[in-house]
């Protein structure tokens, strides 16, 4: 299946890998990668307290991942924010971990594994 690419940054010719967090069956994992198989970024962080519901994700919008939940809403992957927190006490208001409804249609289009499945 062909998928669609996106610039990430500086990075041309991007896609996403999607996929379960081996320790958290619910958790959804999402990278970024090239067409050079480098990997970019990895696009969520598992977060242990978090009852995660079918299609969701929480998404690492700190440090190198910065503004990358506008980023995904912008390119239609996040379709609602539930929730943002902080991602340390000393981090600032944009410094984020964001619990996220995802258009799974949409984020397939730029995928180029799909491997994510959410059971109990």
């Amino acid at each position: 299946m062909k998928y669609k690419t996106f610039k990430y940054k500086n990075y041309e010719d991007c896609y996403f890998n999607v996929s379960n967090y081996l320790y958290n069956k619910q958790s959804m994992a999402i990278s970024i990668k090239n067409e050079d198989e480098e990997d970019i970024t990895v696009v969520t962080v598992n977060m242990n307290d978090y009852m995660y519901e079918p299609d969701t994700a929480t998404i690492k919008n700190y440090s190198e991942n910065s503004g990358i939940t506008k980023f995904l809403v912008r390119l239609g992957v996040i379709e609602e924010i539930y929730s943002r927190i902080q991602c340390n006490p000393y981090a600032t208001k944009n410094e984020t971990i964001d619990y996220c409804l995802i258009n799974i249609d949409k984020l397939k289009e730029y995928t180029k594994e799909f491997n994510y499945r959410w059971e109990i």
